[in-house]
């Protein structure tokens, strides 16, 4: 087999497989390869307070040869946080799409006691960016709130969700006795949320759980 035929059959594989392919079948004269490489992560992150409980929402971009591997998790130390970005870059003689992706993430801190607190955001373990938060010690944190919308043209009822914090995922529960609770839909920030088969006649009750992350 000739060089430019390992190689054309080579360019359907990416990384290591690739240069184990030419090795594998003797190839020569070969000098490129398709590989991933680290990128450092450049966003932005903001920090607010919804259920007595800080998040940390972070936004960036990149183009179409570019992935996210790895996100997280938060690691704390005391008063300290780390949150990681883990991003790679495709190189080498490849079509990269034209486009940029806008992509957004939100970590959860727990609930933290009144202080100050430092978030470290680091990118292949690298610091890239340090935010420093305050948690007041007579502080009245934002909390979720449900408001009755009414019901559909199609039978359902919808509740909207108020106050929440974006990329987070809430669960709508709904109960006819405040003991036994039935998950109905996990749901975000925006659109009603909707009661698909309201048991009716008789009170029903609804609550939104915030998911662990």
């Amino acid at each position: 087999m000739s060089t430019n035929e390992c190689m054309k059959i080579g360019f359907k594989f990416l990384g290591p497989t690739f240069i184990g392919l030419c090795a594998s079948i003797g190839c020569a004269g070969l000098v490129h390869a398709q590989v991933w490489v680290p990128m450092t992560w450049q966003g932005t992150v903001s920090l607010v307070t919804a259920g007595n409980a800080p998040y940390a929402e972070y936004t960036w971009s990149f183009g179409g040869c570019e992935e996210v591997v790895n996100l997280g998790p938060v690691i704390r130390n005391g008063s300290n946080f780390w949150y990681d970005f883990d991003l790679e870059r495709e190189t080498g003689p490849v079509f990269c799409p034209m486009f940029l992706v806008r992509f957004t993430t939100t970590a959860a801190l727990g609930t933290l006691a009144p202080g100050t607190y430092t978030l470290t955001t680091t990118s292949w373990g690298v610091p890239v960016a340090t935010n420093t938060f305050t948690i007041p010690t007579n502080s009245t944190p934002s909390t979720p709130i449900l408001r009755p919308i009414g019901f559909a043209s199609d039978g359902s009822f919808q509740i909207q969700l108020t106050n929440g914090v974006t990329n987070v995922s809430y669960v709508l529960q709904c109960s006819t006795n405040f003991v036994n609770w039935t998950s109905l839909s996990t749901n975000s920030i925006g659109p009603p949320l909707r009661d698909t088969c309201p048991v009716l006649p008789g009170p029903r009750y609804y609550r939104v759980q915030i998911l662990q992350q």
